[in-house]
């Protein structure tokens, strides 16, 4: 079952509910899975905001041959106009942009415009961080999950972080969090992390 944060805050998903998202966007036939797919994976294994994942052109993950080490989002499309690098290493997310490229280049004759949008709206540009806040929203509720929100994806992140031992400086470098008080929250009301801690606790 999905946990509730604090008061007013998002879901987060549990790895049995995450994995029936992606599989009922694998198995749609609206002719945008790798896109919606793509949109889940940043926001849940890269913490990105709705705003940051509508504003991404393709030269933000695509070199023109491969997927990038680093994304750099820049200060205009961040919370707080602070500049963040998030490390593309993690297996799932490459892949996924390798795949949602490959599709892309597939509809363009074998080639993509590297300052497109990497994730296109209906129209074909760029989604407006609102219209990404709703399209996030409808996925989730596709998959039946109408209680979760945009921001469940970077609350999973921040979770499955603290619950595999990352310290506060490194989850507050890549949330993005301007203060330090604002990642503190996430560690103090984290269930598991309290339980591991009475759990290990020795005099």
């Amino acid at each position: 079952m999905s946990r509730q944060g604090k008061t007013g805050s998002a879901v987060v998903l549990t790895d049995k509910e995450l994995h029936r998202v992606y599989k009922t966007i694998l198995g749609s036939a609206n002719g945008h899975t790798s896109r919606n797919y793509l949109i889940v994976v940043l926001s849940h294994l890269c913490g990105l905001r709705s705003k940051e994942i509508s504003s991404l052109p393709i030269s933000a993950v695509w070199d023109g041959e491969k997927v990038v080490d680093t994304l750099r989002l820049l200060g205009e499309y961040t919370k707080g106009n602070h500049h963040r690098d998030v490390p593309l290493t993690n297996k799932k997310v490459r892949d996924a942009i390798q795949k949602h490229i490959s599709n892309e280049m597939e509809v363009g004759g074998g080639e993509v415009k590297l300052n497109a949008p990497l994730l296109k709206s209906q129209k074909g540009g760029f989604f407006t961080a609102n219209s990404m806040v709703h399209l996030i929203k409808r996925i989730y509720k596709d998959a039946g999950l109408g209680n979760a929100s945009s921001h469940s994806g970077r609350r999973k992140f921040a979770t499955t972080l603290i619950e595999t031992g990352a310290d506060i400086h490194c989850v507050k470098t890549l949330m993005g969090h301007s203060s330090i008080q604002t990642t503190a929250l996430y560690f103090s009301t984290n269930p598991k992390r309290l339980a591991n801690l009475m759990t290990n606790l020795e005099m």
